[in-house]
């Protein structure tokens, strides 16, 4: 049986004086207390599992308890913490409206999941999530801005990664809001399409190749990017893989320079998700290590958990 301990004297002699007082037994002691047992135990159990990252046989040979038992105190010491959405509603003073949308694609025990995060930049943390099986969908995305019209919150724009469904959806559901598309993401992509040659020479040229793209992307205006655009693409010297690239980035152009438009500029929007996507790898990497996964709502109670840990993180513009 469960004894806490006297916060007087430190002696584990104690007995029940009445629900929910607890008495010492020690002589010289004889004190009454009231100990937020649930809270404390809830405490240690989150912070052994998602911290320290430990294993069910783990945490009850720590608490001298069965590994089924430790299961049962850490799932009920997680349903009891407080949602995103809860959390959301309680803070929405502190969000401006301009929600990052990103989703990631996660193996959990040999299964294909992704896990589809918002991200308010003046709250700084995340808002909302949703764990689905099986890859990234419109449906997902529809229910994640449902439940967070459903407590009030009224986005302004929107940043993603510019994934062809999520851009269908915003533009019927939400046709007069900016979306902006992450730069880093067209980059990056932009980068991959150019493979790294064991010739020195033809190395030489792709990271030459590559710098002239980041300036590119970087442009201060739509037009500037242009004016760049059509230099470049003017070159004789290109090769077909880089004339590929530029056609990739040629329709892009436009929506990476949404934040630079005269009706939006007073929102100040970001020109890259990264800060969420970090968050999201770091989630990826829990969930690579974690063991003891038994059900899709353990799942996403840890995942909830996680979210919930997550620091404050600025996201300029």
């Amino acid at each position: 049986m469960y004894k806490p301990t006297c916060p007087k004297c430190g002696s584990r002699k104690t007995v029940k004086y009445g629900h929910p007082r607890w008495r010492c037994k020690k002589w010289n002691c004889r004190r009454t207390f009231t100990l937020r047992r649930r809270d404390r135990r809830d405490r240690c159990a989150i912070d052994g599992y998602t911290k320290d990252r430990s294993t069910y046989q783990r945490l009850g040979e720590r608490w001298r308890v069965h590994r089924s038992t430790a299961y049962r105190r850490v799932q009920r010491a997680l349903k009891r913490r407080r949602t995103l959405l809860e959390r959301t509603r309680r803070n929405s003073a502190l969000c401006d409206g301009v929600v990052i949308l990103d989703g990631k694609h996660l193996r959990i025990q040999g299964n294909l999941w992704t896990l589809f995060v918002a991200w308010d930049r003046g709250f700084k943390k995340p808002i909302h999530f949703v764990l689905r099986k099986g890859g990234e969908g419109e449906i997902p995305y529809w229910k994640l801005l449902i439940d967070l019209k459903h407590i009030g919150y009224v986005p302004k724009a929107f940043v993603s990664d510019g994934i062809m469904t999520l851009k269908e959806f915003l533009s019927d559901m939400y046709p007069y809001l900016p979306h902006q598309r992450c730069t880093v993401h067209v980059f990056l992509a932009a980068r991959s399409k150019i493979a790294a040659d064991k010739d020195k020479r033809t190395r030489e040229r792709s990271v030459d190749f590559v710098e002239l793209l980041r300036l590119l992307l970087w442009s201060r205006t739509l037009r500037e990017a242009k004016d760049r655009f059509n230099k470049l693409w003017r070159n004789q010297e290109l090769n077909t893989k880089e004339r590929n690239v530029l056609r990739f980035i040629w329709p892009a152009l436009p929506e990476c320079f949404v934040c630079r438009d005269r009706r939006f500029r007073h929102l100040k929007l970001p020109r890259s998700s990264n800060a969420i996507e970090n968050v999201i790898g770091q989630v990826e990497a829990r969930l690579k290590t974690r063991r003891g996964i038994k059900s899709d709502v353990a799942m996403e109670l840890l995942v909830n958990e996680l979210l919930l840990q997550v620091t404050e993180q600025t996201i300029h513009n």
